[in-house]
Order: structure tokens, then C-alpha cells, then sequence
């Protein structure tokens, strides 16, 4: 029987080596001959005899990559056998979709980097600081430059990567039952190697049992997000807005009602366009997140909700809960 994961070792062997030639790994199928491309796949060493010069095509046929590929689309076709290539695909495409999670809020903290170290700058609470890789970035730009000025630490990357990785999940749960689940926990499980690598290297958690403590706590949040922003779809964008407000914000109770209803917007963007894109789109990571400073925020503060005109009634006032419920 097949199994929907892969060893830990096997996958960091795998990390290093397509760290090391991450784009001969890449390009090796299309620029390399096909003389060359028909040797061992792993090897850097070139057999002589293959790099003789090609035979005319009259002569000798020439040697592709096509057989390898129709057996690999057998396998994927064949419902038995595709089961032992799910997890191995997923995780090539999730650590893809992994990357364009992150990607948007990226940061380093240049005092790690000194010799010897010194201590990082650190936020009012007494976070790390970071400093962003994108300057340009919408999450950290300052709000006099139209960004959202969010404290570049880790929570707050931790926090933006699972917004990106829960519109990404919302549209895996539409893949088939048997696999979406595998897909799913690949996606997750990028995100928790790299938190624990960014804690080991940028804010320097050495012990491995503190790291451990922590990545718990991460995953108690991953599924408090998901529950949170999926009543916020189910029950509308002021719910939405609540869930960001406790996740994104904190609770901060300065938080700009207008950033709160912009981000809101801007996933509902998103999920439609991810909607809209094809399952083998998807497969292949041909995802591109949109910007928040792109969504018209004017347009969605410009409504104004029928429930805020209406007065509320003793019952109301007494059990502290909404119109909708009293009347249920």
C-alpha cells in the first residue's frame, strides 16, 4: 500500500540537492542535448562517448525524453498506481506555492549576520525586528506611503504567510477527497521547516525543544485560522474582518478600520481569481497573488449595512447579542 507522506530524511536529502542545482534540475531536460539528457539523471559527469558529434537524422533516430514522459503520464492516469507519485508531485508544487506565500513579506535581520552578533532591535512587545527583503512591500510600507505598516517580526510573517496558505487551502479542498488531504499537509509542512529554519537563523533559538515549543503553538494557530476566516466566509465579510482583526492585528484596538476592510477585499479578490484557475494551473504553481493596494477599499466603504440603521430591543441589550439571533 501506497503511503501519502515521505520520510523526514528523504525530503531534507531532496532539499539540499535541489539547493545545490536548483537550475540544472531545472533546465537540464530543455537545454541539454539529447545525448546527454539520456544519461545517469543525477550525474555531473559526462560519458565521452556522448559528446560525439550527432548523427544525421536519415541514420540514426534521435533519443528524447518523450518515453520517460508517456510513462510517467501512465502512471499519473492509472488510479492504482497514481497514489505512489501523489506525494512526490505535491511536494515539488507545494514548496512552489510555499515560496509565492512568503515571498510578499520576506525578512532578514542584519545584526545576525555581525561578528560577533549582536542583539536585534526589538518591537514595543519585545519582538525581534526584522528588515523587509521587498522595501516596496504593501504588509510593511508605511502608511503615509499607502502600506499597511505591519511590525516586521515574525509573528507578523507567521501571520500574513497563513493568509496566503489558507486561500490557497480554501481551493485545494476542491481537488479530488484523496489527494486534496496530501496536498494539503505538503503545503503545511514547507511552512513549518521554514519557520523553524528563519527561528534557528534569524532569531537565533538554538535548542531544539524550545523551537518544538513553539512550532506546537504555530500549529494551534493554523487551525484557529482556518475555523475563523472560514466563518467569516460563511457568515460575511464583517465576521472576516473580525478573524483578521484577532489574527492579522492582534486586537489592537487602533487598528485603521479602512486596512481592516482593504485586506477583507482583497481575499475575497483573491479567492474568486484562484476559483477561476484550473486545477492543472494550480498543480503547477501558475498562481500570482495580487497586490492589496490594488483593490478600490473606497468602493466597500462606501456601503453602508442595513443592520447598523436598526435599533436594537431590550432582549438585545440584555443578552448582548444581534438582531439575527433573537429573532432565530
Amino acid at each position: 500500500m501506497a503511503s501519502n507522506t515521505i520520510c523526514t530524511p528523504c525530503l531534507r536529502a531532496l532539499r539540499l540537492h535541489l539547493r545545490s542545482q536548483p537550475q540544472w534540475l531545472q533546465r537540464s531536460q530543455e537545454t541539454l542535448p539529447s545525448s546527454i539528457t539520456t544519461t545517469r539523471a543525477f550525474s555531473t559527469t559526462l560519458n565521452q562517448r556522448n559528446q560525439q558529434a550527432p548523427q544525421p537524422a536519415a541514420s540514426k533516430p534521435s533519443l528524447t525524453s518523450a518515453p520517460i514522459q508517456n510513462l510517467a503520464s501512465t502512471i499519473r492516469s492509472n488510479k492504482a498506481l497514481r497514489g505512489t507519485t501523489e506525494p512526490y508531485v505535491a511536494y515539488g508544487s507545494t514548496e512552489d506555492l510555499y515560496l509565492l506565500c512568503s515571498a510578499p513579506v520576506a525578512y532578514t535581520i542584519p545584526s545576525r549576520n555581525t561578528s560577533p552578533t549582536e542583539p536585534a532591535p526589538t518591537s514595543a512587545s519585545g519582538q525581534d525586528l526584522g528588515v523587509p527583503e521587498n522595501a516596496d512591500s504593501i504588509w510593511y510600507r508605511p502608511k503615509a506611503a499607502g502600506g499597511l505598516e505591519l511590525d516586521v517580526t515574525f509573528a507578523t510573517w507567521s501571520q500574513i504567510v497563513f493568509l496566503h496558505m489558507y486561500l490557497l487551502t480554501v481551493r485545494l479542498r476542491t481537488f479530488p477527497a484523496e489527494h486534496a488531504k496530501i496536498w494539503h499537509q505538503q503545503l503545511l509542512d514547507h511552512f513549518f521547516y521554514a519557520a523553524e529554519d528563519r527561528m534557528a537563523v534569524w532569531h537565533n533559538i538554538s535548542a531544539r525543544s524550545v523551537r518544538n515549543k513553539y512550532l506546537k503553538d504555530m500549529w494551534q494557530q493554523w487551525r484557529g485560522v482556518i475555523f475563523s476566516y472560514d466563518e467569516g466566509l460563511v457568515k460575511g465579510d464583517a465576521v472576516l474582518a473580525g478573524a483578521l482583526w484577532r489574527n492579522l492585528y492582534k486586537g489592537n484596538l487602533e487598528t485603521d478600520v479602512k486596512d481592516l476592510a482593504l485586506v477583507t477585499a482583497w481575499m475575497r479578490r483573491e479567492l474568486k481569481g484562484l476559483d477561476e484557475l484550473s486545477d492543472e494551473a494550480l498543480s503547477k504553481a501558475k498562481v500570482q497573488f495580487g497586490d492589496p493596494g490594488e483593490v478600490e477599499v473606497g468602493r466597500v466603504l462606501e456601503r453602508k449595512s442595513g443592520w447598523m440603521a436598526r435599533p436594537f430591543e431590550k432582549e438585545q441589550l440584555k443578552g448582548g447579542v444581534g438582531p439575527e439571533v433573537v429573532k432565530a
